[in-house]
């Protein structure tokens, strides 16, 4: 029945070949041809797709037809059966069809006859080992089919079990034997010869007198003594730990023949260089930057690394200095200890202080419109205090942060790590003064009240403006309308003020830096902090990766004392999620998610400026200047989005890009509404690793002030560029 079922479906497909125009031609014919198709037909059950026998063939659809290939191609689908178990398939036929297009059609026609099983497992030898612990190694009883792979995993368990247990040179080999045509099956034979029992004997270095690491380093990563029952799994975790650590370009553990029980082991290393440089040039229309690293991977031959890191331009330069001691205590983990200066700029934004007596006489001072109101017969301190309340100062901000830190790093199963870092930063945060700050007052009402309430939008209401925005300290609390100018502690004659001839103009907005602003916006902090980090890495580069994903969980607790203000504690948590799936073979999506947030758990207590959350820029929304999404007062949540379609072809690349970003000083004002749009392309070129060059604009929606010229050349105006080396995330 099955054999008629065969010929009636192969009748079948020659009526549809004829009506399709083909001619049927020999294999020689068909040489050098395109191969349009190839279709099987199988005589009874279909055993194996055709999708997995294409697979298997060095004939592919879309390609030449070779003949010597195709000749091989029908022995191996054969061979394929057979080590499934049908040990009587066969081609019953094949037919070579060329269309109207000189394109070849493939017809193969499969019987896979009966599945063969195994009728008996036999062991031979094995001792000093019982039968039926050997068996339990094998995969396979009777009954089971004849599957040949199973067969020869069978065979690799049983050499792995004898060898794991001290059995170097054991010998195993499989038989069949007894074939049953009757009943379709046949006897599996494992011969076993475990040979000698087998020690980890002397440990070798080779030409140890040429190495600059020394023989301790090395012994370190071994995870076997001499005496030690032989483990092929221990010489392998150990060769798998020294290439690991960084210092050989290639390492061996050789293990000799010999005539008694000890096996010794010769370990061959080849070293890299010992000290390595790197650089960095990255170029935007904002502000150049350069980086450089100095390291000495094998330091007095221990393994230890020391490396000196420099920078230099905004948005941030310094110079760090870094001690790590690998492996420590023969744990795995590595533990870094480093010490360093940077200065760092940023967008910030501050409220205006009616409870800072030196900023209120600044302004009253300067401001024409504040100064005015001091002439109201009635409830002027009050405007006064509400009008420099919804005041904003924007400016460029620089921390100078001094840093020492200690880090225990762990890695496992190749893409987990988990962190663990205690730090002490004392920082001194203040306006650049190479820069003016821009004054935004808000306009009031003689009431005292805001006509655009711009309180709720700028995250601040009346109830906590004290505690939030001006966040005051206890010895703040005594101030009020009665005594607004008054300041005992406050000197006003030995050049700590100014007088009428000092008078600035702040009509225009602008701000210049004196050393006044200097005093009043500067913050100095000391902080120590605890800082875990988990990390899963799957991509396939970490330097232009194509697939896998990246997930990376940060939190942080910091005990903060601000200079002359107070100390609260800080809880600071960040979320990262990166994942990259191709499309095809040349196009790839990216995308990338980052939020987080930070507070102070002393209500009332100012959260320091370090831990504001800020975007925009390089490494987070193109378009935009650096760190230009913020919130007045400091954002302590945030959130970014990236997405980038990436087309590669040979050296060449294109890329087009969306970002998103937002900061919020409240949770109730988190919407995805409010979020600043930055979008573009840009063009790759990989010359060992990519070069990236993207030009960016954004939605217009940071802006500032109305723009009555034509769309194409406000777009122009918000274009950013950007170049730099590697993928942007």
């Amino acid at each position: 029945m099955s054999a008629l079922v065969g010929v009636l479906c192969l009748t079948l497909a020659g009526t549809a070949l004829a009506q399709e125009n083909l001619r049927e031609i020999s294999a020689r014919e068909a040489d050098g041809h395109k191969v349009a198709q190839i279709r099987f037909v199988h005589r009874g059950a279909k055993r194996i797709k055709g999708e997995t026998l294409r697979s298997a063939m060095l004939t592919q659809e879309g390609k030449r037809f070779q003949r010597r290939f195709f000749k091989n191609d029908l022995t191996g689908l054969v061979n394929l059966y057979y080590t499934k178990g049908y040990r009587d398939a066969e081609i019953v036929r094949k037919l070579l069809r060329l269309d109207a297009k000189n394109r070849v059609h493939i017809h193969i026609e499969i019987d896979s006859g009966s599945l063969w099983t195994v009728s008996a497992l036999t062991l031979v030898g094995g001792a000093p080992f019982a039968a039926d612990t050997l068996r339990a190694q094998v995969g396979l009883r009777a009954g089971a089919p004849l599957n040949y792979g199973k067969v020869l995993e069978g065979e690799r368990q049983l050499q792995v079990f004898l060898n794991q247990r001290g059995y170097l040179h054991a010998a195993v080999r499989n038989e069949w034997v007894g074939d049953n045509r009757a009943s379709r099956s046949t006897e599996v034979v494992f011969h076993i010869d475990p040979g000698r029992k087998m020690y980890f004997g002397a440990v070798e270095v080779e030409n140890l007198d040429q190495l600059y690491t020394r023989k301790e380093v090395i012994e370190r990563y071994l995870h076997f003594e001499q005496g030690d029952l032989y483990n092929p799994e221990q010489l392998a975790k150990s060769r798998e730990q020294l290439a690991r650590t960084g210092l050989f370009r290639s390492v061996f553990l050789l293990t000799p023949e010999t005539s008694d029980s000890l096996q010794p082991v010769v370990v061959r290393l080849r070293e890299k260089k010992r000290i390595s440089l790197s650089s960095e040039v990255f170029l935007s229309n904002i502000e150049p930057r350069v980086k450089g690293v100095v390291q000495h991977n094998n330091w007095l031959g221990r393994g230890a690394r020391l490396s000196l890191d420099a920078s230099w331009g905004q948005p941030e330069q310094g110079i760090t200095a870094s001690f790590t001691e690998r492996n420590l205590l023969g744990t795995g983990a590595d533990l870094v200890l480093s010490a360093g200066v940077t200065d760092e700029w940023q967008k910030t934004k501050q409220q205006g202080n009616p409870s800072d007596q030196r900023q209120v006489a600044l302004l009253t001072a300067n401001d024409s419109v504040l100064n005015g109101f001091l002439s109201f017969p009635f409830g002027g301190e009050a405007i006064i205090r509400e009008y420099i309340r919804t005041a904003t100062f924007d400016y460029l901000s620089v921390e100078h942060l001094w840093k020492a830190e200690a880090t225990l790093t762990k890695s496992w199963r190749e893409i987990y790590q988990a962190q663990v870092s205690l730090s002490a930063e004392d920082s001194r945060t203040q306006p650049d003064p190479s820069e003016r700050i821009a004054y935004s007052p808000r306009p009031i009402n003689e009431g005292g009240t805001e006509n655009d309430e711009a309180t709720e939008s700028d995250g601040t209401t009346e109830n906590d403006e004290a505690t939030e925005n001006d966040e005051a300290t206890e010895n703040d609390e005594a101030t009020d309308a009665d005594n607004l100018f008054d300041d005992d502690d406050f000197d006003y004659s030995e050049g700590n003020f100014f007088t009428q001839d000092d008078f600035i103009d702040y009509s225009d907005g602008k701000i210049p830096v004196t050393a006044d602003w200097l005093r009043i916006l500067t913050e100095r902090e000391r902080s120590a902090n605890l800082k875990t980090e988990f990390l899963r890495d799957s991509r396939n580069d970490p330097f232009a990766p194509t697939r896998g994903a990246l997930l990376q969980l940060t939190g942080r607790y910091a005990s903060s004392f601000i200079l002359g203000q107070h100390q609260t504690y800080v809880i600071d948590g960040e979320a990262a999620f990166t994942y990259y799936q191709p499309l095809s073979r040349r196009l790839v999506l990216a995308l990338a998610l980052q939020g987080g947030g930070a507070a102070s758990l002393r209500e009332g207590r100012r959260l320091p400026q370090k831990y504001w959350r800020a975007y925009g820029g390089e490494g987070s929304l193109r378009g935009v200047e650096q760190d230009a999404i913020n919130a007045p007062g400091g954002g302590r949540l945030g959130l970014n989005m990236r997405g980038e379609l990436r087309y590669q072809r040979n050296n060449f690349g294109f890329v087009g890009f969306w970002d998103r970003a937002q900061v919020w000083r409240k949770p109730s004002q988190a919407t995805l509404r409010s979020m600043v749009d930055g979008y573009g392309v840009g063009l790759r070129y990989v010359l060992g690793f990519p070069l990236r060059l993207d030009i960016a604009f954004s939605d217009g929606s940071l802006d500032n002030g109305s723009d009555d010229q034509q769309w194409w050349r406000r777009l122009y105006k918000r274009r950013h560029f950007y170049f730099s080396i590697g993928q942007a995330f």
